[in-house]
């Protein structure tokens, strides 16, 4: 099976997103969008960007989690199917 790997990108217009790696130089549909408001910037400094990284990954655990599934009965993400993830 196909590994699938994400990256962790900022925009030109400041949004960091959550999208699929491409090889091809195209740039793939966000899978998830992040806006990092001026204020919290000017605070964190150069940080922001490693908070970005670090709610994206809070997300993708708890997607993965055993708990985000137990309410649902779903059983069909194992872990070929996890993304692996770029920075």
């Amino acid at each position: 099976m196909k590994e699938s790997y994400l990256e962790i990108v900022e925009l030109e217009n400041g949004d960091i997103v959550l999208r699929p790696a491409n090889d091809s130089g195209e740039e793939a549909e966000p899978l998830a969008t992040l806006k990092i408001s001026d204020t919290t910037r000017s605070y964190l400094q150069d940080r922001y960007f490693e908070l970005a990284k670090c709610m994206f990954h809070a997300g993708i655990d708890f997607v993965y989690s055993d708990e985000s599934m137990a309410d649902e009965g779903l059983d069909y993400m194992d872990d070929d199917f996890r993304p692996k993830i770029l920075h």
